[in-house]
């Protein structure tokens, strides 16, 4: 069983619940996190290195056993020193697996682990943040016939949206990034909106939007030019008051700078969030 202190430290909602009101209420805008520097603990590196030793499977399986008890313990600290681990032993043939294999027999749920990773996008150090990208790829479950899986990520978003914590700039620009859809509807869902008429909108623009984008991938719709029914979408949610509303926009044109009209794009460029700015910067000095 998990202990409840790791539960405790991943999942601390705090304060006292907002007065939640969609496109008012909850102001606080993503920002960035403060950076983390992970420093090495002897204990935890030496148990893997005996691990990364092991030369059978059989081997690295019983070494990992003989900790689990203390690991699953302290969720974050083992992440965060199976991370440091995985940062220096990048390109080591020996090391290779040990991370996979630790975080794998562990009795730890993927929500829990996904929430000790997630701070680690801030990392000082980037060797770090590149093992914490990867291994945030493989919980998110990417490929190419199929969206994202970002239900992990929700759960962290909604805990700071009720502790009226601003979520973490760093895990919403990687969920927009990879897939804005997905993301749009996650962060709709972080945010608790509630009315029917505004859950539909919403998801009629990225219907509208992710409709046409299939179209183009398979051959149905011509790539250069822009469906009007996908403009019309984005240029009405581009005026939302959420501003995760618009962040969808602001990433969408960003890699689709034909779905957004001159105007649309300069109003974005000085959105008053930066998250919204920052995405649509480049498309901006187009």
């Amino acid at each position: 069983m998990l202990s409840e202190r790791c539960r405790v430290r991943i999942f601390a909602l705090g304060g006292l619940l907002l007065n939640l009101v969609f496109g008012g209420g909850l102001t606080a805008i993503a920002q960035q996190a403060e950076v983390i520097a992970t420093q090495r603990d002897s204990s935890y590196q030496a148990v893997l290195e005996n691990i990364a030793k092991a030369t059978s499977r059989t081997g690295r399986l019983q070494q990992i056993d003989n900790q689990l008890t203390l690991w699953e313990q302290d969720c974050p600290k083992l992440v965060s020193q199976v991370l440091w681990y995985a940062a220096q032993k990048q390109g080591d043939p020996s090391s290779r697996g040990v991370v996979g294999l630790v975080l794998k027999q562990l009795n730890i749920p993927k929500h829990l682990v996904v929430a000790a990773l997630v701070p680690h996008l801030d990392e000082r150090d980037e060797g770090i943040r590149r093992v914490t990208q990867n291994l945030l790829a493989g919980y998110e479950d990417q490929s190419v016939e199929r969206p994202p899986d970002f239900s992990a990520y929700r759960g962290i978003i909604e805990a700071d949206v009720l502790a009226g914590r601003a979520p973490q700039a760093s895990l919403v620009r990687r969920m927009y990034t990879i897939d804005p859809g997905s993301a749009l509807i996650a962060m709709m869902r972080a945010y608790q909106v509630h009315d029917p008429e505004a859950i539909k909108s919403i998801r009629w623009t990225e219907h509208v939007v992710a409709e046409l984008l299939w179209k183009r991938r398979y051959g149905f719709a011509d790539a250069t030019v822009a469906g009007p029914e996908a403009v019309a979408e984005l240029e009405k949610l581009s005026r939302h008051d959420a501003w995760w509303a618009r962040l969808y926009v602001a990433q969408v044109v960003a890699q689709h700078s034909e779905l957004g009209s001159a105007s649309l794009i300069m109003r974005l460029a000085g959105d008053a969030n930066p998250l919204v700015r920052e995405s649509v910067q480049v498309t901006a000095g187009k």
